[in-house]
């Protein structure tokens, strides 16, 4: 498995070899004479599935391919021209700007420069030539000055080939040029002064590749881009106009919440205890990316890359050539899985800005976000440093390198998700210490609003299969006792019928709302490279915190009309089986009437545990504390006075149990008694996902 990307690679080479088989240069041996008209035929070189989610989804290739033309007499200069690309539906093209004036990482590639294959041609032309950017062009400079080009012939004399012109400072003839966003509406790059040698001879054929085009897809975007070429003048680089497939929305990535099973107790602390799974699947086999190839081919050569290191993945410093730098290599397999375009390292710059970019280098590979809310007071919220099964300190395979297995670790909490990487990859990994699964952990620190973030980055994933990971939340707590102002302890869940659920959001990173992009910011140099859009919450609580109560019912109860009822709750906490010792007081719901001499009333009477009450009254007016081990009780003629019906208590501890006699005045002819039902918890587990209906008794 740790060879599979260098597989690709190498069918990648083999693929530009079977293309490049009639040379791409022009050929002129002696008395050699034109074949036909020049004619040119736009296509596309690949049609990727983009995430309706990204804003800077790379589109497909476009390469035009020419044959025939005239022959030109050697040291003359070969004729340019201008040639447009129009995206349709029309979106803005959110390639990188590298200058204020529009100039962009998208670039135009002449006879797949740098893929080293041979040709025919003697001498570094055509694919076997060094990449050399037209750096005085009209995206370049002002005012402009085309990169002059003049025929020439390669080292036997037999081969037409474009060499540096009068004026002309470079060494080697420039092959690669860059696009201007924006001249002529969004939608649209153009390259200038691109010069145009006709093939000419039988056999031969000159292309040009146009990459690193980014498009934004969210704003209900669905079905297929295409992309129509306009050049001028026309005659030069003549082009049968036809909308071209460029790319094709795919499915989105689906992101799910796995809470451990019937939650916890709230007075019963936890260390680090695993509370849930976040799970995120992609949308498609391609839809999770490293940044950059990890190991592969540089300038056609497999293996002389940063290869199989340690986040090679997502390496910072790419020094020129790099290991992505193969013309039509995105969508020849090898690097179909990276955030990242061409990478071509002669383009640079700031948009005006403070940071450099490079043309083609995103900024971090596909990033993935929980964000946490409602986070209950007293509660420590961890993640897992890296996704699931295997911990980053013991791991069957180098993360950032060449293996398949999807593997993703913790980056950024709370801020930084739009922050581009510094000079080398920064992970987040605290220490050994890990979870009952296995994983390490790390705390998350909550903001004033009781929230917390954590991202983490794709740094291996599988070009062929719909990858999943899995990240793990824990939780920690010490309970402490319930007080008159927090009646439940810590963590504080509050009202158990009004308190918000814990709950996680989950979505690609950055994002508008916390990555503080614009997504309708036209300066697209200074914006993070990839971000997304959350087009549709996924979300789920991340942890159940049940507060410990029991309820129990006492079916039959009266405080008149010359009859009494005396109410007991015992508190078994205190036991031979080392249960947590527990206290409180319970709350006395009464469903009913009041009897009176005028007739009955209804009354729905609510009696408060004396550790509710300011100034609480045993009996009076409140319920008593229940110590562990005691047994406190009350007359319903003293609290529920000339009640009649059934009460419902709740009471703050867990193994209560009650008992009620019911008595006519001075004991003279009546005496029944009976145990109270227990009623299930409709505050705990039951308020996710099972219906508060009927009643459920404990029997």
């Amino acid at each position: 498995m740790a060879d599979f990307r260098r597989w690709f690679i190498a069918l990648a080479v083999l693929a530009l070899m079977v293309g490049a088989a009639s040379a791409q240069v022009g050929v002129a041996p002696p008395g050699a004479t034109a074949n036909s008209p020049l004619a040119c035929t736009a296509s596309a070189a690949g049609t990727p599935e983009m995430r309706p989610e990204g804003y800077t989804e790379l589109a497909g290739d476009i390469v035009i391919t020419c044959t025939g033309g005239p022959l030109m007499a050697i040291g003359a200069a070969i004729p340019t021209t201008n040639i447009v690309v129009y995206v349709t539906p029309s979106v803005p093209i959110t390639s990188r700007l590298l200058a204020t004036n529009g100039a962009s990482e998208a670039v135009l590639i002449i006879d797949e420069a740098g893929a080293n294959i041979s040709t025919g041609a003697t001498g570094q032309y055509g694919p076997n030539a060094p990449q050399i950017g037209c750096t005085t062009s009209q995206e370049q400079s002002t005012p402009a000055t085309p990169c002059n080009l003049i025929v020439g012939t390669d080292n036997s004399g037999l081969y037409e080939v474009a060499k540096p012109g009068p004026g002309n400072a470079a060494a080697s003839a420039q092959n690669v040029f860059q696009g201007k966003i924006g001249d002529y509406g969004v939608n649209t790059v153009a390259f200038y002064d691109v010069p145009v040698l006709p093939p000419a001879t039988a056999g031969v054929s000159r292309v040009f590749r146009i990459t690193n085009v980014r498009l934004p897809i969210p704003g209900g975007i669905t079905g297929q881009f295409g992309a129509f070429i306009s050049t001028n003048p026309n005659q030069t680089l003549p082009i049968t106009i036809s909308t071209l497939p460029i790319g094709v929305v795919g499915p989105a990535m689906t992101a799910a919440v796995k809470p451990k099973s019937g939650g916890f107790q709230q007075c019963i602390g936890q260390t680090v205890a695993l509370s849930a799974n976040l799970i995120f699947t992609e949308g498609f086999a391609t839809s999770f990316k490293t940044r950059v190839v990890p190991g592969g081919a540089v300038n056609g050569v497999p293996g002389n890359s940063t290869g199989n290191t340690t986040w090679a993945a997502e390496a910072q410093n790419l020094a020129a050539p790099s290991n992505e730098n193969i013309p039509g290599g995105l969508y020849g397999g090898f690097a179909a899985n990276t955030e990242s375009g061409f990478i071509f390292p002669q383009f640079t710059g700031n948009n005006g800005g403070s940071t450099t970019y490079t043309a083609g280098l995103a900024d971090y590979g596909t990033r993935l976000k929980a964000v946490f809310y409602n986070i209950p007071a007293g509660l420590t919220l961890y993640v897992s440093t890296t996704s699931g099964p295997v911990p980053v300190t013991t791991p069957t395979f180098t993360p950032g390198g060449t293996n398949t297995n999807p593997f993703a670790v913790l980056v950024a909490t709370n801020s930084g998700e739009a922050t581009p990487d510094g000079s080398s990859f920064s992970n987040v990994i605290a220490g050994t210490a890990s979870g009952s699964d296995g994983l390490n952990y790390l705390a998350l620190s909550t903001n004033s609003a009781g929230a917390a973030t954590a991202v983490w980055e794709v740094t291996n994933s599988n070009p062929t299969a719909i990858d999943s990971l899995s990240f793990s939340v824990y939780i920690g707590y010490s309970p402490t006792a319930p007080t008159t102002s927090n009646p439940y302890g810590t963590p504080i869940t509050g009202l158990p019928t009004t308190a918000p659920l814990p709950d996680v959001q989950l979505s690609f990173a950055p994002e508008p709302s916390q990555g503080a992009f614009n997504p309708a910011n036209s300066s697209f140099g200074a914006q993070p490279i990839p971000r997304f859009a959350v087009i549709k919450t996924q979300e789920g609580p991340w942890v159940t915190i049940n507060l410990c109560q029991t309820t129990l019912l006492y079916p039959f109860v009266t405080g008149g009309g010359g009859f009494d009822t005396g109410i007991a709750i015992a508190n078994t906490s205190w036991d031979p089986f080392g249960t947590r010792n527990q206290q409180g007081s319970c709350k006395l719901y009464g469903y009913g009437v009041t009897l009176g001499s005028s007739g009955n009333t209804a009354a729905q009477p609510q009696i408060s545990g004396c550790d509710f009450v300011a100034n609480p009254l045993p009996g009076t007016n409140c319920f008593p504390v229940v110590p562990a081990g005691q047994v406190m009780s009350v007359q319903a003629s003293g609290v529920l006075t000339n009640f009649l019906g059934y009460v419902i208590a709740v009471c703050n501890f867990q193994y209560a149990h009650g008992y009620a006699a019911v008595t006519d005045l001075g004991l003279r002819n009546l005496w029944s008694s009976y145990l109270a039902l227990e009623i299930t918890n409709l505050y705990g587990t039951s308020r996710v996902g099972v219906p508060q209906g009927a009643e459920a008794l404990v029997h």
